[in-house]
């Protein structure tokens, strides 16, 4: 019996005259030993770590594309998130016509990477918020002081809103340095659920340098916040990931910098399979991600793919819950709580500005946007 093997399905839409076979055979190759065929020993060959074509399958629409299952061994790998994404899209990633639609890892592999450290039920339990979408919002903007931002902060979580997060724009700038403003902010958020009763968590932003990510992530735990928003593609694919994992904070993962991704149908990965798929599997507990009708591109189709990946059945890694955002507004919630159900972060960030000029009464009314259409059966079945 032969190692153990993980398939990746691509969407290859040839782009010269070549066969299908001979633009997959092209991967095979050049995702792992990266020399001419003819110039693979034979032992390499025959111990499979060449990638292997399992599939082609011609497909209807775009006509002139193919779905092409790969799979390479899982050993190559070793359960390494570089590895990982270097393998299924490294060299490949700077040719054309080449996108990933699946990701289908072994069960070892998705143990190994962990997902989720809490997870839907893990920061539901926290919060003490059952049967209902969370309401999230960011603070911003960019460049105003730390009181003013600790203002907001208080605002909203007296207002109820479940989760906080940093804009993710907000780093370490001298106007409002990371250790004064996480302070100053956790406080003024304990401060508003000693007042309340309710439990409002605190996620911020984590983008320093290599040798300041750590000292964040320490000093957001100690500080008692309940997770991090992290850029995955900022700041590196493994390293938020570890550390939240390593000080046993929740993460909040942010798109930023992943675009080049989607823009082009032909190529790249689908967004369900990079902030929804390997988010999770990388540890995500929620994924933001551009909701369609937004400010941003995304169709309902790919916002509706992107939230089962976060929720469906994998393995025993834990369910992560889908965070439409992106220009999302309070009169939306009706449409958003039909796409999504119950299991979503609804995060509305400068809208909440724009309905009131008072943090508490933009939270309540947001609050309240969410209750009613539950109340009112708005939830897909």
């Amino acid at each position: 019996m032969g190692a153990p093997r993980f398939q990746i399905l691509y969407r290859i839409t040839p782009d010269d005259s070549r066969p299908i076979e001979a633009h997959a055979k092209d991967i095979c190759l050049e995702q792992t030993v990266e020399i001419p065929a003819d110039c693979v020993p034979g032992p390499i060959w025959e111990a499979g770590i060449v990638g292997q074509v399992e599939a082609i399958t011609p497909c209807t629409a775009p006509s002139r594309a193919f779905d092409v299952a790969i799979s390479y061994r899982a050993d190559i790998v070793n359960n390494s998130i570089p590895n990982l994404l270097n393998v299924i899209f490294g060299n490949i990633s700077i040719r054309r016509g080449i996108r990933i639609i699946d990701i289908r890892l072994t069960p070892e592999q998705l143990h190994a990477f962990g997902g989720p450290g809490f997870g839907v039920a893990g920061l539901r339990e926290r919060l003490g918020v059952f049967g209902r979408p969370l309401a999230a919002t960011a603070i911003k903007p960019l460049g105003l002081s730390v009181p003013e931002l600790a203002r907001l902060a208080s605002g909203y979580a007296l207002g109820g809103l479940d989760v906080i997060k940093d804009d993710h724009g907000l780093m370490d700038q001298p106007f409002h340095p990371f250790k004064e403003r996480v302070a100053r902010l956790q406080e003024a958020i304990r401060s508003a659920n000693a007042k309340t009763g309710r439990k409002t968590l605190y996620f911020p932003m984590v983008s320093g340098r290599f040798d300041q990510i750590e000292d964040q992530m320490a000093f957001a735990a100690a500080e008692g916040c309940a997770g991090a928003l992290i850029a995955p593609f900022l700041i590196g694919p493994d390293t938020g990931f570890h550390l939240a994992r390593k000080y046993r904070l929740a993460v909040m993962a942010h798109p930023s910098f992943s675009g080049t991704h989607f823009h082009d149908p032909e190529h790249g990965m689908t967004p369900a399979m990079l902030l929804g798929r390997l988010f999770r599997v990388f540890g995500a507990d929620i994924s933001v991600f551009p909701n369609a009708g937004g400010r941003f591109t995304f169709t309902e189709r790919e916002c509706r793919d992107l939230a089962i990946a976060m929720q469906e059945k994998l393995g025993d890694v834990r369910p992560g819950f889908p965070s439409p955002a992106g220009g999302m507004t309070i009169e939306r919630i009706d449409s958003m709580v039909t796409a999504f159900g119950h299991d979503a972060v609804f995060l509305i960030g400068g809208a909440l500005m724009r309905h009131s000029p008072d943090p508490e009464i933009g939270a309540r009314a947001f609050i309240a946007a969410i209750e009613n259409a539950v109340a009112t059966g708005k939830a897909a079945e």
